[in-house]
């Protein structure tokens, strides 16, 4: 049997009794599944940024081979079997959890259960391998794989490794991966390192591939001699392509991203919990976007009402700032619900935009808690030491603000993480944190970013263009009336016919004043029309009568006018044509309409004809 086969069994038929061992020492069963047998560089295994923070348990390999190896898992999973062990309660095993910490019994218990892996594999060596090969727990610690240099020595050397991973599970709750990671020589597999480098390097010297393992593989070469003549080209290759940023230039960006999109995600999570816990509300976090952006195009397509803008100083290894920006009503309502404000009071100063004094000072507390869980994730998971923390806020209307000045900043190329908040008894909106990209190292070039915004927006664009996609996004803008329906409209037409309420055409906006042009004119063409506001209910109608079509008007083309539109999405039906109607619209904004269920787009104010164009077009008369 060949040497990396014979491997392959062993570790295989040990990992297969791990979980009755482990579920033995514990009184507890526990289920092995998905074993996977590889072999990978330092880098390849922790090449992924979502890693989570790990127990690292240090072994010692004795008999005819020596040297270290290494058990990984969840710092998470440590924590169960180790309070299992010790008998805990359950809320404080959940606890443990949490707080994402091993240390005084939960670490010495662990070593127990780290002890038993160690025998069992060195039992299946015994039982099945020719050689003498023993493994000894020494030491457990806390890992946090994102803060790990692969070109240093810690927690392990750059090399080539034989990985035997499995997934364990205890009472239905999944601890996740364990990996067993031992260096290629204890195993007799040194060989194996050139043997996959080999056609690696030949693929590199014809393709010009970036070599994430050729900084590892090239350590070992040199001592093998067998293919010298064709060796010796490759030989001084290495440093060549070492030395081409070009070439690892977008997957350093890529890379750098990713893990910046980890950090940021973790701390979403984190933020709707530790700031619902201080307003005693509930407050979910969702719809996370995390892209490349410049001022311009923030304030163009992302941010247009009026907001509360926040600095965050950024310290430590890099120095920067960034901000928190959030719309004017919300800010008043978590203010207000932190210092317990009648709701009608709330709802008030929300209307009037009265965003001062306490209202004011207690939102700063909760920028403040946002900051706080900004700044202990990226201590916990990112590379460099960065901590945030909270300074003045200002109110900013983005329509009012000068691309090229430096007000209320400079336009760059920024990072940023925005998402929708939702709290009991509040329609709030998005939330955004915007960062200058060279903080987390994301100054890529401009070709780079504009591939990323490229490829964030092809998922939108085949919405607006197949006339067979299902609501939101029904046919192309102007499709055919709906006398020859086609895909959704047809199903939206035998909908309304379906009711047998009288037939109405509903027109939503946010301000009486721009939508009345449009009642004049549907009533004037003897349609029954129905003005409501945002926030006024409209599934009842929808229920109760044969709704002829929707106008969907927007004194500004923003967030309220979207978030009315994800309303009617959730109404439980499907819905007749909709219009949007707004002032001005812009590449995104029109995607977004799109996404949202838009037929067509009115750009507004709109005469006489131009309304009564798409009424014949889209709206079918009731008879």
């Amino acid at each position: 049997m060949k040497q990396r086969a014979l491997i392959d069994v062993v570790c295989k038929a040990g990992l297969q009794t791990l979980a009755g061992e482990i579920g033995a020492l514990l009184g507890q069963m526990l289920s092995c599944s998905d074993i996977k047998l590889r072999t990978c560089s330092k880098e390849q295994l922790f090449s992924n940024p979502a890693r989570q923070k790990t127990a690292l348990t240090r072994m010692t390999v004795s008999g005819e081979r020596e040297g270290n190896c290494f058990l990984l898992n969840r710092i998470s999973a440590a924590a169960v079997l180790a309070g299992t062990l010790i008998m805990l309660p359950q809320d404080i095993i959940e606890e443990n959890v949490q707080s994402g910490k091993l240390d005084g019994e939960l670490t010495d218990a662990f070593g127990e259960v780290a002890n038993i892996i160690a025998g069992v594999m060195t039992q299946a060596f015994v039982d099945k391998y020719p050689k003498t090969v023993r493994f000894v727990k020494k030491t457990v610690e806390e890992l946090i794989p994102t803060k790990i240099d692969v070109e240093s020595d810690a927690p392990f050397p750059p090399g080539e490794y034989y990985v035997a991973s499995c997934e364990l599970t205890i009472d239905e709750t999944d601890l996740g991966v364990f990996e067993f990671v031992v260096p290629l020589p204890i195993f007799d597999l040194e060989e194996a390192a050139p043997a996959a480098a080999a056609p690696t390097a030949s693929a590199a010297t014809q393709e010009k591939v970036t070599a994430p393992t050729p900084s590892d593989a090239a350590v070992e070469p040199p001592p093998t001699a067998e293919p010298s003549a064709s060796a010796a080209p490759p030989a001084p290759a290495a440093p060549t392509a070492a030395q081409t940023p070009p070439a690892a230039q977008k997957p350093k960006f890529a890379d750098a991203k990713k893990l910046v999109d980890v950090v940021f995600n973790t701390t979403i999570g984190q933020i709707g919990e530790e700031i619902g816990a201080l307003l005693g509300q509930t407050l979910k976090c969702s719809d996370t976007q995390l892209v490349m952006t410049t001022k311009e195009d923030f304030f163009a397509t992302q941010c247009q009402e009026k907001s509360i803008l926040t600095q965050l100083k950024v310290s430590g290894d890099k120095k920067g700032v960034g901000y928190l920006i959030t719309q004017v009503p919300d800010a008043i309502a978590m203010g207000g619900t932190l210092i317990m404000l009648p709701d009608d009071q709330i709802a008030e100063q929300m209307g009037k935009g009265e965003f001062d004094g306490e209202v004011s000072d207690a939102y700063g507390e909760i920028a403040n808690i946002l900051a706080g869980s900004l700044t202990q994730v990226f201590l916990d998971r990112f590379p460099k030491q960065l901590r945030f923390v909270r300074t003045e806020s200002q109110a900013v209307v983005p329509t009012k603000i000068d691309p090229s000045s430096d007000q209320p900043f400079a336009e760059d190329t920024y990072y940023l993480a925005s998402f929708a908040i939702a709290m009991d008894g509040y329609e709030l909106h998005r939330l955004y944190l915007i960062f200058p990209a060279d903080l987390f190292d994301l100054d890529a070039p401009a070709a780079t970013i504009a591939e990323v915004q490229a490829a964030a927006a092809e998922p939108v664009q085949p919405t607006a263009v197949q006339p067979g996609v299902q609501p939101p996004a029904a046919g192309e803008w102007g499709g055919p009336p709906p006398e020859t329906p086609v895909g959704s409209a047809a199903v939206a037409a035998t909908d309304a016919a379906c009711v047998d309420g009288p037939p109405i055409v509903l027109i939503l906006s946010d301000q009486p004043t721009t939508a009345q042009p449009f009642v004049d004119i549907l009533t004037g063409a003897a349609y029954d029309c129905r003005l409501l506001s945002f926030q006024d209910d409209i599934k009842g109608l929808l229920q109760q009568h044969q709704v002829l079509g929707i106008f969907l008007v927007m004194a500004q083309v923003g967030e309220k006018g979207f978030a009315a539109a994800i309303k009617l999405q959730s109404a439980g039906r499907t819905l007749p044509p909709l219009i949007f109607a707004g002032e001005e619209w812009t590449r995104s904004a029109v995607l977004r309409a799109v996404k949202y269920g838009a037929r067509d787009i009115l750009v507004i104010p709109a005469s006489t004809d131009e309304i009564q164009d798409k009424v014949t077009l889209h709206f079918k008369k009731a008879s």
